[in-house]
């Protein structure tokens, strides 16, 4: 399990070769110390410059993601019905590239990860790496690998590491690029196009750019509510008639607000 500041699952052990015998020897991930199997040398694991290919398998299909995309778009941050009135377009399989480091945090590690790749939907770049059992590249399943579209990793080691540095984030005992799975949805609402990303092993939905709820009818009912409750306030100096009147005046109030979730 990973995620920008958190833990993570363990990877497969990395192949080493020992510098003395020229014998494969696997570490485990944030293991330092080892002893080589075929001439019995102990060394030490630098394993900073050593940068592990792995992905992640996805878990949820085509299916799925579409309804995990209409949940998302009946949620609080869409405007109403968004997951009645909109039209899904196509679902593709995509794969995205993550530089996963670990951390030496005194005498514990931190796992960070950074974007591989320009990242068409700017939320893309928080991405969390989510639970799930992170296997070598290329053994998540050919029918998997059969329709799949993958984002080149552009974005050099170096300039990920840079990234870190620059957040005083320091020193980086352990590189992998992890393949992360998506599903990209083209959908329309009211004759304008828009597009989201699953991700393909938690069904979480990133987006942007997406038909938000309008907050303005809210801000229209509190505003009218401090008007009415301030000139009440002001007009009335007998406490129990300004209770009454307070109350009668918070009864249309609750249901303008009523009508306006109900709506908006």
């Amino acid at each position: 399990m990973v995620d920008g500041q958190g833990s993570a699952a363990e990877p497969p052990p990395l192949e080493i070769s020992c510098p003395k015998c020229g014998g494969s020897n696997p570490v485990a991930a944030g293991e330092r110390f080892f002893t080589c199997r075929f001439c019995d040398t102990t060394l030490v694991a630098d394993r900073s410059q050593i940068v592990g290919h792995f992905e992640l398998p996805r878990l949820i299909d085509q299916e799925q993601a579409a309804s995990a995309l209409r949940r998302w778009m009946a949620g609080n941050e869409t405007v109403k019905g968004l997951d009645r009135k909109s039209r899904l377009g196509s679902i593709s399989a995509t794969y995205f590239p993550m530089w996963l480091f670990r951390v030496r945090r005194g005498r514990s590690e931190e796992v960070f990860v950074e974007p591989a790749a320009p990242t068409p939907i700017p939320t893309l770049a928080d991405l969390e790496v989510p639970a799930g059992q992170l296997v070598p590249y290329g053994r998540a399943g050919a029918s998997d690998r059969a329709d799949r579209e993958e984002v080149p990793a552009t974005i050099p080691l170096a300039t990920a590491r840079g990234w870190l540095e620059d957040r005083g984030v320091r020193p980086v005992v352990e590189s992998s690029l992890v393949e992360v799975p998506l599903w990209r949805v083209q959908y329309e609402f009211e004759g304008r196009p828009y597009r989201a990303l699953v991700e393909g092993s938690t069904g979480k939905v990133l987006a942007t750019v997406f038909p938000e709820k309008s907050e303005s009818p809210y801000y229209l009912v509190a505003g009218l509510g401090l008007f009415l409750f301030g000139l009440e306030g002001l007009l009335i100096s007998n406490p129990l008639i300004k209770i009454l009147v307070f109350g009668l005046t918070g009864l249309p109030l609750a249901l303008l607000a009523y009508l306006v979730t109900r709506k908006v």
